[in-house]
């Protein structure tokens, strides 16, 4: 990988571990200031809320600054926010602040993603890409690290995350500007064109979103439900996201040698296969490996579908297919949980992996489809 996009990817590393540092942070200190659980959720819910709001002028922006000045700008603004909850104990100037922080990361991961895939040559994409997806998800466990040895009260941990930020803007800047840029008018490349035209990426995208979010939030609860020990129950999320990582990492090596739609159409329906067989698997202790293979189904189909927008987009179109791709991605992940949790009062603790087998097979359609 070339030093730039070693650079690069480094400093997403550390931009987006502070925001996995910050999550857990956001709710124990709004605990700390006597908030109650349903408003601690609606706080913790306002970043994502910011992420859709800046979404749609992201392609605007980049065409304006440039893509690595819109991308420290989101990591700018991050620091700031960072720095105002270190500042003060008004929580509705935090819920303010995690507006402003879902600006922020709206900014940083389209623009990231932008400019690593507009930058890998066609024949390594698979490869790179599947290498940076591998780095993003270790700062999902390394966030929450560093928070770990800060610590969770006062304005320790706040400061450490600025200090983080702060250090991938270094990053970002020695890696030096983009190549190329965005020279079109972001206005003659329409969003619902971009979406058209490859609508089983797309698809592939959302249905990972869904359900990493519901691994996250209701697997353990499953794990619970069936009677799985505690600590086994919070395995369950750490080994599948292991998978995830592993997938994105192995697959997007084999898009590189293999027909991509066919990889698509294998780890949908793996998806599809493997949640059902999980209630099975933890009463006769095979859940470990069904775990791991339906992990590198969720990692390698994110993966093809982020390698196929870069091997067919290009300038404002590509700036406009990683933005889809953030706000598919994250709108799964907003409103799936609820759904499943829904579908798991029903039908009970094993519902989580039943209904999230149904929307693969309408995944897995709709990709075979287009």
């Amino acid at each position: 990988m070339p030093y730039r996009l070693l650079l690069a990817t480094a400093s997403s590393f550390f931009s987006a571990g502070s925001f996995w540092m910050f999550l857990p942070l956001l709710s124990v200190s709004l605990r700390g200031e006597g908030v109650s659980d349903a408003w601690v959720g609606v706080i913790s819910g306002l970043p994502w809320a910011g992420l859709l709001l800046v979404s749609g002028f992201i392609p605007r922006l980049m065409h304006r600054l440039g893509l690595q000045r819109m991308v420290l700008a989101g990591m700018g603004i991050s620091v700031l926010v960072f720095l105002g909850f270190a500042a003060t104990r008004s929580v509705p100037l935090w819920s303010l602040l995690c507006l402003a922080l879902g600006v922020s990361l709206g900014l940083r991961w389209s623009g990231m993603d932008t400019w690593i895939n507009g930058s890998v040559p066609d024949h390594l994409r698979g490869r790179l890409i599947g290498a940076y997806e591998l780095v993003l998800s270790g700062s999902m466990a390394a966030g929450p690290a560093v928070l770990a040895l800060t610590g969770s009260t006062g304005r320790g941990p706040f400061l450490a995350a600025a200090a983080v930020v702060m250090l991938a803007m270094a990053m970002l800047t020695l890696a030096g500007r983009e190549q190329g840029g965005i020279t079109e008018n972001p206005g003659t490349v329409k969003a619902m064109t971009v979406l058209r035209a490859e609508l089983a990426a797309f698809t592939g995208i959302g249905l990972v979103g869904l359900t990493e979010a519901c691994n996250l939030s209701l697997l353990p609860l499953m794990g619970l439900g069936l009677g799985t020990e505690l600590h086994r129950a919070a395995l369950l999320v750490v080994v599948c996201q292991t998978g995830v990582a592993a997938g994105a990492f192995i697959c997007g090596a084999l898009a590189d040698k293999l027909n991509r739609r066919v990889l698509k159409l294998v780890t949908g329906v793996a998806m599809a296969v493997l949640p059902p067989l999980l209630p099975l698997a933890l009463a006769h202790g095979a859940v470990w490996p069904v775990l791991i293979l339906w992990g590198l189904a969720q990692g390698g189909l994110f993966t093809v579908g982020m390698v196929k927008l870069g091997a067919r987009f290009s300038g404002v179109a590509l700036a406009r297919a990683m933005s889809l791709a953030m706000v598919i991605y994250t709108l799964g992940g907003i409103f799936a949980p609820p759904v499943m949790g829904g579908v798991m009062a029903l039908l009970g603790p094993a519902g989580l992996v039943y209904g999230l087998a149904a929307v693969a097979v309408a995944g897995v359609a709709a990709i075979a489809a287009n």
